[in-house]
């Protein structure tokens, strides 16, 4: 007999089931009514020793006196679940159900059921006295005294949005506007099941965990918190959804390292295991809500995600951030480092570490950004060297100027702006060529090369404070290299530049310069008049000590004398132009307010007058009557052969290396 399929005895006294009866309830009742010991009495074949709702249902189907032929439509649905979604024996109820009809509705048995849908209460799984866990078989058991009084249990009502999900689990039935799903479109049994079983699961994800384990559910009392924003997820509003995703996002999860993972594995487990069509609004704002959380790059091999996410995630990597908006990775790490662009550091398992950055503020910033160049490319734009840049570097040719500092940025970092705005507004100067010019290239590389220290630099102030004019062609923009300088200008500045044989003290200088004593101390002590020592290690200062100060500098005395414009009203139209005297910032002022010859060279109001001052000194008009021996004798330095002065032609003829009759023009 063990070997037959399982069927059903007929007893002498028999029932119909109700329309949403329990199978196995119908047969503890059944075997009540015929006083049996046990509902296996009522079962012969394989299968009576074990609990299964599926072969129990097929079972009933095949005697028509069951009843089970008109049952619910659900009925079939939950005995044909898996039985990983169903409580096999453990006992759920509503009290009020059991005391308007004593049977045991199979909705109960759904291992996530948790409310009533008809009286809207919590359900029960315990006794209300003894508080111990019960099963319906021990209902014939006449020693056992709870399952008697379970339906004077306490009715709690549940939440709305509980009652709706209950409704949604056993039924498949849809209030109307439900913002998830199709009503035209009803899920399976088992698809409602998955996903609120897995909805679930991931509320009740432990401590600092990235993903969770397999929970029991066994009590509705232990569960009814995480049923509750199960249902708020699914059955409240709009934002009910995005709540529940910041929920596991962000619960229990103090690491940012551990918030990232749980991303990455709820959106994979979700695209995963809800891949059809129905699932496509809550995909949709899963994709939303981890592409603007997770902080990684996303790229093609990551093909869950779609093209509209890629495109909108904030997180790049740092190496694709610059590739992409074609940024050098110093000016990004300085960015980084200044705290103008967010970024996120993370430790691989391989020790290596992996940077982000937020999108929205590297774009909002990356105009400044893209005029951050390094040395290289500032010596491009310029049209100059790799060793001829480096003698402009630190020397205060340039207003925006960062050098490298470790753990900060490692090169230079210059302005794109200024230098494009340096180099037009010296082409705007640019004269047309005399008969005679030679290319600054040239001229630097094969004429004045070691004749004087740091020519470059020198060449550059002078071009920029328009001691030297360059000449072209025609209108076109060019670099430094290839502008042109006419050659009896390029004698006559060297010429000035050549260290004169005597030498002034502080006190004579400051005749020359027609300044007091004490503002001549101050600017040499400052470093803003050069010096030299001499053998009592007494400051001397040279002529082209105070050549080189003028052609940097400009007096705000000496510029009031030459335009006639009082110091006060000079001194706000500075201001105005946001030029500044040099201590503009040093707490300790120096006695007359000094300027930069540049800086006031770029006003268009008093340019003309700055070039009116005088830039050489002339030393037997300003010294007077001061004569050789108060002016001093030449130190050691001064009088050596190297700086002898030359006639004009051998200078010429030295420099261009041409016979000076050749040459057309002013001497130097």
């Amino acid at each position: 007999m063990t070997g037959m399929p399982l069927r059903l005895v007929c007893p002498p006294i028999r029932t119909s089931g109700y329309p949403d009866e329990n199978p196995i309830g119908y047969l503890m009742r059944l075997a009540d009514k015929n006083t049996y010991p046990s509902y296996r009495w009522l079962l012969a074949g394989k299968g009576v020793e074990t609990v299964d709702y599926a072969k129990l249902y097929q079972t009933f189907l095949k005697a028509d006196w069951t009843g089970f032929q008109n049952g619910d439509h659900g009925l079939d649905q939950i005995c044909t679940l898996p039985t990983i979604h169903l409580n096999a024996t453990r006992l759920r109820y509503c009290p009020l159900c059991l005391q308007e009809g004593h049977y045991w509705r199979i909705g109960w048995q759904l291992k996530l059921a948790s409310a009533c849908i008809h009286h809207r209460v919590w359900l029960h799984d315990v006794c209300p006295l003894c508080y111990q866990e019960q099963s319906f078989i021990k209902a014939p058991d006449k020693d056992c005294g709870c399952l008697a009084k379970l339906s004077g249990a306490q009715a709690i009502i549940a939440p709305s949005s509980v009652v709706q999900m209950q409704q949604v689990l056993e039924k498949g039935a849809l209030e109307a506007g439900n913002h998830w799903f199709d009503a035209k479109q009803l899920l399976t049994l088992r698809q409602r099941s998955e996903l609120i079983a897995f909805l679930m699961k991931w509320l009740a994800i432990g401590d600092e965990l990235a993903k969770p384990g397999r929970p029991q559910f066994q009590h509705v009392s232990a569960f009814q918190a995480t049923a509750t924003q199960c249902a708020d997820a699914l059955f409240s509003d709009d934002e009910g959804f995005w709540r529940y995703l910041q929920a596991i996002h962000f619960n229990r999860a103090s690491h940012i390292g551990i918030q990232q993972k749980r991303l990455v594995y709820f959106y994979r487990q979700f695209f995963k295991e809800f891949p059809e069509s129905l699932f496509e609004p809550l995909k949709a704002v899963v994709e939303e809500y981890v592409t603007l959380n997770l902080i990684r790059d996303i790229t093609q091999k990551h093909t869950l995600f779609s093209k509209d996410a890629k495109r909108v995630q904030p997180w790049v990597s740092f190496n694709r951030a610059c590739k992409q908006y074609h940024l050098a990775a110093s000016v990004l790490s300085r960015a980084i480092t200044d705290k103008h662009v967010a970024a996120h550091h993370q430790t691989t398992q391989a020790n290596y570490t992996q940077c982000s950055i937020y999108r929205p503020d590297l774009e909002k910033i990356l105009p400044h950004l893209k005029s951050l160049i390094s040395a290289h490319d500032a010596a491009e734009i310029l049209g100059a060297t790799k060793s001829q840049f480096a003698q402009l570097q630190n020397s205060g040719c340039f207003k925006f100027e960062i050098p490298p500092r470790e753990g900060y940025c490692s090169t230079w970092q210059y302005s794109r702006l200024e230098l494009a705005t340096l180099i037009d507004i010296i082409n705007q100067g640019a004269a047309p060529l005399t008969d005679d010019c030679v290319l600054l290239a040239a001229t630097l590389q094969n004429r004045i090369r070691g004749s004087i220290e740091m020519p470059f630099l020198k060449l550059f102030k002078a071009i920029v404070s328009g001691q030297l004019i360059v000449r072209k062609p025609d209108d076109q923009p060019r670099q430094f290299r290839n502008l042109w300088l006419d050659k009896a200008e390029i004698c006559r500045w060297l010429n000035q530049l050549r260290p004169q044989a005597a030498a002034l003290t502080v006190t004579n200088a400051a005749k020359v310069l027609g300044i007091n004593e004490e503002f001549a101390y101050q600017l040499v002590n400052r470093g803003y008049l050069n010096h030299q020592l001499d053998s009592r290690n007494a400051k001397r200062i040279c002529p082209d000590h105070i050549s080189q100060f003028r052609q940097e500098y400009v007096m705000l005395s000496k510029l009031s004398e030459a335009s006639g414009l009082s110091s006060a009203r000079l001194v706000d139209m500075l201001a105005s132009s946001e030029i500044f005297p040099v201590d503009h910032n040093v707490a300790d002022k120096l006695r007359q307010k000094l300027y930069r010859r540049a800086d006031v060279l770029g006003t268009s109001a008093l340019s003309r007058y700055v070039e009116q001052l005088p830039t050489y000194p002339v030393l037997e008009n300003k010294v007077g009557n001061m004569g050789l021996a108060s002016v001093g004798k030449p130190n050691a330095v001064n009088s050596t052969s190297e700086f002898h002065r030359l006639d004009n032609e051998a200078f010429e003829k030295v420099l261009f290396n041409i016979p000076p009759k050749s040459r057309k023009g002013e001497g130097c």
